[in-house]
């Protein structure tokens, strides 16, 4: 299941990171998630790190990504993904 524009816009300065999470019901397996990078763009390049899985009591799952934008400018984004097939 792929996802793309899920979150509110975010803008990072250079150097600035930013941590998600995201939930679905039940336990899709694995999944990734990237900055979905907004034009205009001031050459920033996004890293998204950090990967992790929570498997909760109430048989949802939340994953979390860490955003980090390693310049040169800043830019806005939001979260892009989707699962191991």
């Amino acid at each position: 299941m792929a996802f793309n524009n899920v979150g509110p816009l975010t803008n990072l300065a250079a150097g600035q990171a930013f941590e998600w999470f995201y939930s679905f019901g039940g336990d899709p397996g694995t999944q990734m998630a990237t900055a979905d990078i907004k034009t205009p763009n001031s050459g920033a390049v996004h890293l998204a790190d950090n990967q992790r899985k929570e498997k909760n009591n109430n048989g949802s799952t939340t994953y979390f990504v860490r955003i980090t934008n390693q310049g040169p400018g800043s830019c806005f984004h939001n979260l892009q993904g989707g699962g191991m097939a």
